[in-house]
């Protein structure tokens, strides 16, 4: 590659010029694996990854929320001088729920 491109922790900052004119050797590096941020005047204003990295990134993101969630569950029912709940528990409460 003979354009610009800065690596900043495995994502590549590249030019939105430079995108256009190498697009397709791009489209080769994103197959590989690579990610990169395109900027127009200085400011990001798109992200180039392939399909695998966009679900992998989604996938995490999900289980950052679902952890996040039961820490903030688990902090209330301490505040409230509650027990921990068991799995039966919240098996229980979850066919609770459920209409058949």
């Amino acid at each position: 590659m003979d354009f610009a491109i800065t690596n900043n922790n495995s994502f590549f900052e590249i030019g939105a010029f430079d995108a256009k004119t190498y697009f397709s050797e791009l489209l080769r590096k994103v197959q590989e694996g690579a990610v990169f941020n395109i900027s127009k005047n200085g400011k990001r204003v798109a992200v180039l990854q392939g399909v695998q990295s966009a679900k992998n990134e989604a996938a995490l993101n999900a289980h950052k929320r679902i952890l996040d969630r039961s820490k903030k569950m688990k902090d209330l029912r301490k505040k409230n001088g509650l027990e921990a709940i068991t799995y039966s528990e919240l098996k229980e409460l979850k066919n609770a729920g459920r209409k058949y």
